[in-house]
């Protein structure tokens, strides 16, 4: 067939354009797949992002109760009264507050203070102790030793 024949011949036909339905239904069975797997990864961070704050406004409020009983030379408790975490001054007096309920409360499921009640004496120093924060199936412990330092734990459920 010569140049001129194959130019004539397809002179007055329009090549199709686009895409066919099934390609259009594989391409949406795909993103849809991706989508979902996106979808439960991006709620996992959220909740594990949920618990870190949770834990970080914890771990600064009892930092706050070790350096408020330094400064005011006095025993500064921290312990769970109702649905509060408080921090309490030797007289009685809250220093600070966290809600466990409410619009603006902690964001978990539960708290857990062992033993119930921490105390910071005047030099900074504590009984050792652990602060459980839980949120869906996600723990964490924050451990307080004797010097009143804090580290964050993961707690392993088995199950």
């Amino acid at each position: 067939m010569s140049e001129y024949h194959r130019r004539s011949c397809s002179v007055g036909r329009k090549r199709p354009t686009g895409f066919t339905i099934p390609e259009l239904l594989i391409v949406l069975v795909l993103a849809g797949t991706v989508a979902a797997f996106g979808y439960s990864g991006f709620a996992g961070l959220r909740e594990a992002e949920t618990l870190r704050s949770a834990t970080r406004v914890v771990r600064q409020q009892l930092s706050l109760g070790r350096r408020a009983a330094v400064s005011r030379r006095e025993t500064v408790r921290f312990r769970k009264i109702g649905d509060q975490l408080v921090l309490q001054a030797s007289d009685g007096s809250t220093l600070k507050s966290i809600a466990l309920s409410g619009a603006d409360r902690l964001p978990v499921d539960s708290v857990l203070l062992r033993p119930a009640t921490f105390r910071f004496n005047a030099r900074g120093q504590a009984a050792p102790g652990s602060v459980y924060l839980f949120r869906g199936d996600r723990s964490v412990r924050i451990v307080c030793n004797f010097l009143g330092r804090l580290r964050v734990e993961a707690v392993r459920t088995s199950g």
